[in-house]
């Protein structure tokens, strides 16, 4: 036990001479607490600071970047509870950290609000960071506001960026219309977002705006542009009608030709259904939208489950989960003709007794799976799959050499130029992070045809 406290003692030393010699982009910081055997993972977050929901954005020079959020302070409201089942109250902060090293440590968590607990945070509504091609960082992220005329806070879609050595941000900007100014009905602003730059530096953020939702059940898509790396953004505009699912988080890729996809959930008929929207970046208007599955998810109420989407020319992978399929829990599909005809869905992880929160990046040729899956009644851990560009058969589950023990969920994934992956993911209360190539690992044999 004394040992124990020694560790956490020189960790946290440690992390703060960061702070007293050196800057947020020194990674200078040594983890120092007891792993097992074959964990290769590396804490992100401070010991013991209840942590949440990360993401993960890797910049041109290779620095891999993180951002998440702290716990939930926020009191449960009993109104809210006794009206909708839970609360919808949140106060937490959000927070960013750097490796500069490959992923072999990381610098002082800097946090980005400005003031405490002014952050909209939950594990379904993440904050999202993307780099652009000149190396600022963006952040996009769920903002707290008190709208006095119906005494309940509101979300804001909120909005940062670093200056160009990422050592320090921007004062956070409002993306969203106020609603406190505008003339539609009054209610929550912007939340459940992403944010994605391409090669010409534009900025592209969206978000599930629910200011007309009152007591309907569906969110509309919002977007708003910058087409100079985040100087000035467009005024949001709505580019779904009132049909998207207000709390499941939506992903984004940009295609070869420059088409924003969106993965998301809409609702129709009583199903809330896995979709692909492509959004034309010059006037952000819908070139197509289409279901990535026919079998159907029909639930009274929201799942709270984002589609992750990655793209390799007219290669479009699509992963989520689904209560619809046989077994439930986390399926992958594909289409080699940028979205017009998808495969059947694969489980990713059929043996296991709940697969859940499927994300998906591209290496090279190859794109990646990871998610969350239990077996049996221990807690959750995290697998891996892959597959070609052209191929919809991937490898089986493998397990990724994290802490034994615990809970591992909500992963986030991206790629090195290299072609290994970097892995941000929730333990417990805290944050980690994996530096993965699959080369080291072996070549696991496919899954069967017969789950396809």
């Amino acid at each position: 036990m004394v040992i124990g406290m020694l560790q956490k003692v020189i960790y946290v030393v440690l992390r703060i001479s960061v702070v007293l010699f050196g800057l947020c982009g020194a990674s200078v910081s040594i983890t120092a607490e007891l792993t097992t055997a074959h964990d290769q993972s590396v804490l992100v977050s401070l010991p013991d600071s209840s942590s949440q929901s990360p993401d993960v954005a890797i910049a041109p020079d290779g620095s891999i970047n993180v951002v998440w959020l702290s716990d939930n302070t926020a009191a449960p409201n009993a109104a809210q509870i006794a009206a909708r089942g839970h609360s919808h109250d949140s106060k937490t902060n959000l927070y960013f950290a750097r490796s500069v090293d490959g992923g072999k440590t990381y610098s002082m968590p800097l946090r980005i609000n400005r003031t405490d607990g002014d952050v909209w945070g939950f594990a379904i509504s993440k904050p999202r960071i993307a780099v652009g091609p000149d190396g600022r960082i963006h952040i996009l992220f769920p903002g707290n506001i008190y709208n006095p005329a119906t005494g309940n806070t509101e979300t804001l879609a909120l909005y940062t960026r670093s200056d160009p050595t990422a050592l320090k941000f921007e004062e956070p900007r409002r993306l969203n219309v106020d609603s406190l100014t505008d003339n539609i009905a009054k209610n929550d602003g912007g939340a459940f977002a992403t944010v994605a730059v391409d090669v010409s530096n534009t900025v592209y953020a969206a978000w599930v705006d629910t200011r007309t939702m009152s007591d309907g059940d569906a969110g509309r898509l919002a977007i708003a542009v910058s087409r100079d790396g985040g100087v000035v953004f467009t005024p949001d505009t709505i580019v779904l009608p009132d049909i998207v699912c207000p709390c499941c988080q939506l992903t984004s890729a940009i295609d070869a030709e420059r088409r924003l996809l969106l993965g998301l959930r809409l609702i129709e008929h009583g199903y809330r259904d896995s979709e692909i929207v492509a959004l034309n970046l010059k006037d952000q208007r819908v070139e197509w939208r289409r279901r990535v599955t026919d079998t159907r998810w029909e639930i009274n109420g929201c799942p709270r489950k984002p589609t992750a989407v990655a793209v390799r020319g007219k290669n479009l992978f699509a992963a989520y989960y689904s209560g619809a399929e046989t077994p439930d829990g986390a399926y992958v599909t594909h289409s080699t003709d940028s979205g017009v005809t998808w495969s059947i869905p694969t489980a990713l992880h059929a043996s296991a007794t709940r697969s859940d929160a499927p994300a998906l990046a591209f290496a090279g040729d190859i794109v990646h799976a990871v998610w969350q899956a239990r077996a049996g009644d221990g807690g959750f851990r995290l697998f891996t799959s892959r597959a070609t560009s052209s191929s919809t058969q991937f490898s089986s589950p493998e397990a990724l050499p994290i802490p034994a023990g615990g809970s591992a969920r909500l992963p986030a994934i991206t790629a090195h130029q290299d072609g290994s992956l970097q892995i941000v993911w929730q333990h417990d209360s805290s944050i980690r992070s994996l530096r993965w190539n699959h080369a080291l690992s072996g070549q696991p044999a496919l899954l069967s045809p017969a789950l396809q």
